[in-house]
């Protein structure tokens, strides 16, 4: 379907798995302002690619943004990490005890914890103008951060079952809404975060 798209969409990178560690205040402060829709809102995590367990070579801490309609998001490096079993908070301070004072990783995790891993399959494709890429995600699983030798749930909501997104600056807004409403399917709003600590709470 994607490939048959009158914007002339091709495979822009190899797929690859999606790793994420989300970290949020005690009282989930993060999944509120998402479930309520607050026009300014964040999540803060790191992601890694590829395996999910074992040797993490190149994480990189995250800040997506979202102010209004538009969104964005800050990285910053982060030193290697393991996650054999579990990545508690402990766990996860102790690995990044010699970050400086001033990394923005460290000021997080002054005042947030590891909730959830996330893990899903995701397909990268761009339009043929270049203006618009397109991701594809599938097989999402969730994973409670102190236990992630099996999935809480194997599977998102059928509704969740495949992901697509669209990803363009603020001028193409137009043209990625005529993208859109080519598919056949139902324009919503989805969060893999909301949707993991859902999963956690029915476990």
């Amino acid at each position: 379907m994607i490939r048959q798209h009158p914007s002339g969409f091709h495979e822009a990178y190899p797929p690859r798995w999606v790793n994420n560690l989300y970290l949020d205040s005690p009282g989930l402060d993060d999944y509120h302002d998402h479930v309520t829709g607050l026009a300014q809102r964040s999540k803060s995590r790191i992601r890694w690619y590829g395996d999910l367990r074992g040797s993490i070579s190149k994480p990189v801490f995250e800040q997506k943004l979202k102010r209004g309609t538009l969104s964005g998001k800050r990285t910053s490096a982060v030193p290697p990490l393991v996650l054999n079993g579990s990545l508690n908070e402990q766990t996860l301070r102790a690995m990044l005890s010699d970050l400086g004072m001033e990394n923005p990783l460290t000021r997080c995790i002054d005042e947030r914890h590891p909730t959830l891993i996330n893990r899903y399959h995701r397909h990268y494709y761009l339009s043929g103008d270049g203006r618009v890429r397109l991701t594809v995600d599938s097989d999402l699983a969730f994973y409670a951060p102190g236990r992630t030798a099996a999935a809480l749930s194997s599977r998102a909501p059928a509704e969740y079952a495949v992901v697509i997104e669209l990803k363009y600056a603020p001028t193409n807004s137009e043209y990625a809404a005529d993208i859109a409403n080519w598919f056949p399917c139902r324009i919503a709003r989805c969060s893999k975060y909301v949707l993991g600590i859902e999963a956690i709470s029915r476990a």
